[in-house]
């Protein structure tokens, strides 16, 4: 008798487990936690001469190429100078491979790529090209750095997945969570 009711157990468990065996993180999730929870903002110099960056709303797009998570972040940019003071928007997009760290329950980006920098007015990419790599460095650094996404230990369903992940793959408008 013993015996019938572990063999149950463990099948009820295997069915349960299949049927569960993924769970999936949506682009419009991933955009939610990284406008609540990312906050960016860089100051180098001063009030005389300096630099500042700071983002305000980013984008993702999961799967548009294979295995990559295009993130897209407005930042505003601000040039202190005695001749000309300079400020604008920046549009940058970078791509990267996400994957996940068992131990924070986390989804970091990885080899990131800068693959486009669009700056509002147009023409002022060229008073800005100076700081433009060392701005677009602090922002990769702190992306690659930062999760973009942490599972809630909080909520019953994802405290398990938590637990249960081994990998994540991304698909076209998800990135799915691997047991």
């Amino acid at each position: 008798m013993i015996t019938l009711v572990k063999t149950l157990g463990l099948s009820l468990l295997l069915l349960l487990t299949g049927c569960a065996s993924q769970y999936s993180i949506t682009e419009s999730q991933i955009e939610q936690y990284l406008n609540k929870d990312m906050h960016f903002e860089v100051q180098q110099g001063n009030k005389l001469i300096g630099v500042s960056l700071k983002l305000n709303d980013m984008q993702v797009v999961l799967g548009a190429k294979p295995n990559t998570m295009a993130v897209t972040a407005a930042a505003m940019i601000t040039v202190n100078n005695p001749l000309m003071p300079i400020h604008a928007k920046l549009k940058t997009t970078f791509e990267a491979a996400p994957w996940y760290d068992s131990e924070t329950k986390s989804i970091y980006l990885r080899q990131l790529d800068l693959v486009k920098v669009e700056s509002e007015p147009a023409d002022i990419e060229r008073y800005i090209s100076q700081a433009t790599p060392q701005l677009m460095g602090f922002l990769r650094n702190y992306l690659e750095n930062q999760p973009v996404y942490t599972l809630d230990t909080r909520d019953s369903n994802q405290a398990l997945m938590a637990k249960m992940t081994k990998e994540i793959a991304v698909q076209q408008g998800k990135l799915v969570v691997k047991f």
